[in-house]
């Protein structure tokens, strides 16, 4: 992997420092060539609304690494569903490289960013689904995954409900979400014990809800 030097921008250490989130050498090289993928990708699709590489790196990187100090090595494999530009899901993996990911992305053109990203990272343990949620079955998961990730932005509730019928093994939830949006998925699903309310720090909105569904609670 090599990296480019950006005139008259923040370099991702220190961007990524400020928010109080510390990086071995390895992850920052990452993130480097993760940022020159997105600005090459997003002339020819539309990957993200986030313009600016301060923004992205705060909005989507830190907020993705943050989540992913929740997680323990047990936790994976981890499903990311409407992955997107890769956050949270592929962001996990670049901070936890240990962890096994499944990315869930139905747009083909977004299913083959991912997949350049995982190969230019050298990343392994990464497989791109480009499938709608309903449309997925179990046996298109080799290893069951047991944690489910989402960054919400519109039907977190259908998704919820969506996967938890399709997958068995999920026994985590990690949702990266609005603080008003995150309590009212608090209240709507009986089914999961959740914890507090993990507020993003540099956010006025932002939090990190983690659940755990109950017929697991006791394992």
């Amino acid at each position: 992997m090599s990296s480019r030097a950006h005139v008259g921008v923040l370099p991702a250490e220190k961007v990524l420092d400020q928010c109080g989130i510390f990086c071995s050498h390895s992850v920052l090289e990452r993130v480097e060539v993760y940022l020159e993928l997105l600005e090459k990708w997003k002339r020819k699709i539309n990957l993200t609304g986030i313009k600016s590489r301060h923004e992205i790196l705060v909005k989507l990187f830190a907020e993705s690494f943050l989540g992913a100090a929740l997680l323990r090595k047990e936790d994976g494999p981890i499903l990311d569903v409407g992955s997107g530009a890769g956050f949270p899901g592929m962001a996990l993996k670049v901070f936890r490289p240990e962890l096994g990911v499944y990315l869930l992305e139905p747009r083909k053109k977004r299913g083959s960013f991912l997949s350049t990203v995982s190969r230019e990272l050298g990343l392994i343990g990464v497989e791109v689904i480009c499938k709608r949620l309903e449309d997925c079955r179990p046996e298109d998961f080799p290893v069951s995954p047991k944690t489910l990730t989402c960054r919400a932005v519109g039907g977190l509730g259908n998704r919820i409900e969506q996967c938890l019928g399709i997958l068995d093994d999920i026994e985590k939830l990690v949702l990266f979400t609005s603080r008003v949006r995150g309590a009212q998925q608090m209240q709507d699903f009986s089914g999961i014990d959740w914890g507090e309310q993990i507020e993003i720090p540099w956010s006025q909105q932002r939090v990190v809800i983690c659940g755990r569904r109950r017929s697991y609670c006791s394992t």
